[in-house]
C-alpha cells in the first residue's frame, strides 16, 4: 500500500498547478541535498546573500531544520518540490509545491505548530469546492495551504493559491503552454533549476520574450548555468542577425564579443599574460572561454555595481532584479546558436 501512494505521487505533474502567468520557476528534485551541497561551497559565506527568502526560507529553511532535529527526515518524495515567482515578485508572491501525501502534510503541520504561535488554529475556506486551510503565522501573517492528491501547495496569499485552483480545474496551468511543454519534454532530473519567461538579452530585441532553462552546478570556487533559451524558427534567425550586430567592447573588467575572431584574440592575449606571470583572475576568465560560441561576456560584477546600464543590455530580467548579489563574482557567460536552441553558460568565478 506505502509503494502504491509512493508511485501515484511520484507520477504527480506540479507543472500542472503552476498558474499561466507565472514567468518563473523554480524546482529541485532533491531539496535536502541542495542544501548540504551549498553548505559545503568555500563562498558558503557570500551565499548567505542568496538565501531563500519570504516564503521559501520559512518554509524549506523550516522543514528542513525541523527534520533534521527531530531526526524525522524528509521523503524522497517531499524532497521534489516547485516554487512559482508572480508578480510583482517580493518575498511574498511565491507558491511551494511539493509532491506530498498526508504524512507529509502532517509533518509540514507539525513545523508549523512547533515554530509559529501557540493560537494555532487553522481556517478553512472553501474556493469552487476546493478547500483552503490558513495558519495563523502571528497576529499579521498567515500561510494558505491547499492539498491535492499527490501534491502539498502552500502560500502566503490565499489569492494565488486560489490561482492555482483556477489553473487546475480551467485547465489553464503552465504545463498547457506549448512552448513550455517543449521545454520540459528533454529535462532530466537535476538537483536545482530555474525556468525564467522573459528577454533573456534586451540589445538584441526587448520584444521576444521565451522559456529559458538554467541548471545549476556547484564546486568549490565556481557556479554555473547551463541550459537552453528556447526559439521559434523565426525568432532563431533574427537572434543570429542582431547577435552579429552587437557591438564587441573591451574595457576595465568588462569584455563584451559577438565573433569568434575577436573572442579568440582577447583569449590570445589572456594567454600572453598567463606566460608573463601577471594574469588576472579577469585574465583568467577570458582564456577559459570558448572561441566556437557566437556571444561572449566577462564582467567584473563588482566593478559595474551601481553601473548596471551598462550590463543590463546584455542579461535577463531575474538577473538585472539581483545584480548586487553577483558582486563578489566574475561573471562568464557564452551563447551558441544550435537548430532553434541557443545553449548558454554562466560562470560565476569566485573572486575571493
Amino acid at each position: 500500500m506505502q509503494l502504491d501512494a509512493a508511485n501515484r505521487n511520484r507520477n504527480v505533474n506540479l507543472f500542472a498547478l503552476i498558474p499561466d502567468d507565472c514567468t518563473v520557476v523554480l524546482q529541485s528534485d532533491d531539496i535536502s541535498a541542495c542544501l548540504d551541497e551549498l553548505s559545503n561551497l568555500n563562498y558558503e559565506r557570500e551565499l548567505e546573500r542568496f538565501q531563500f527568502q519570504g516564503l521559501l526560507h520559512l518554509v524549506i529553511g523550516g522543514l528542513d531544520e525541523y527534520a533534521t532535529e527531530g531526526d524525522h527526515g524528509l521523503n524522497h518524495e517531499m524532497n521534489r518540490l516547485l516554487v512559482s515567482f508572480h508578480a510583482p515578485f517580493t518575498p511574498r508572491d511565491q507558491v511551494v509545491y511539493f509532491q506530498a501525501d498526508a504524512d507529509d502534510e502532517s509533518l509540514f503541520v507539525d513545523m508549523l505548530r512547533e515554530y509559529m504561535t501557540s493560537d494555532f488554529l487553522p481556517k478553512e475556506e472553501v474556493y469552487r469546492g476546493e478547500t483552503i486551510r490558513v495558519y495563523p503565522l502571528n497576529h499579521e501573517e498567515y500561510l494558505s495551504v491547499y492539498t491535492h492528491p499527490g501534491a502539498l501547495v502552500i502560500s502566503y496569499q490565499k489569492s494565488l493559491v486560489e490561482k492555482v485552483i483556477d489553473a487546475r480545474l480551467d485547465g489553464s496551468s503552465l504545463d498547457e503552454d506549448d512552448t513550455f511543454s517543449q521545454v520540459l519534454q528533454k529535462k532530466n532530473p537535476h538537483l536545482l533549476t530555474l525556468y525564467a519567461y522573459n528577454p533573456f538579452m534586451p540589445i538584441l530585441n526587448e520584444e521576444i520574450p521565451c522559456w529559458g532553462e538554467y541548471d545549476f552546478h556547484f564546486n568549490s570556487d565556481v557556479f554555473y548555468l547551463t541550459g537552453d533559451i528556447h526559439l521559434s524558427l523565426d525568432d532563431e534567425e533574427e537572434v543570429s542577425l542582431q547577435i552579429k550586430e552587437c557591438p564587441v567592447d573591451k574595457k576595465e573588467g568588462l569584455l563584451v564579443s559577438t565573433d569568434r575572431d575577436s573572442t579568440l584574440h582577447y583569449m590570445e592575449e589572456a594567454y600572453v599574460a598567463r606566460l608573463a606571470n601577471n594574469q588576472t583572475l579577469f585574465d583568467e576568465c577570458m582564456a577559459n572561454l570558448s572561441n566556437e560560441a557566437s556571444f561572449s561576456l566577462v564582467a567584473d560584477m563588482q566593478a559595474y555595481d551601481g553601473h548596471e546600464s551598462v550590463l543590463n543590455p546584455y542579461l535577463p530580467t531575474f538577473v538585472q532584479k539581483n545584480a548586487d548579489l553577483f558582486t563578489p563574482f566574475i561573471l562568464s557567460l557564452q551563447y551558441s546558436l544550435v537548430d532553434n536552441r541557443l545553449s548558454h553558460i554562466w560562470t560565476f568565478t569566485y573572486k575571493n
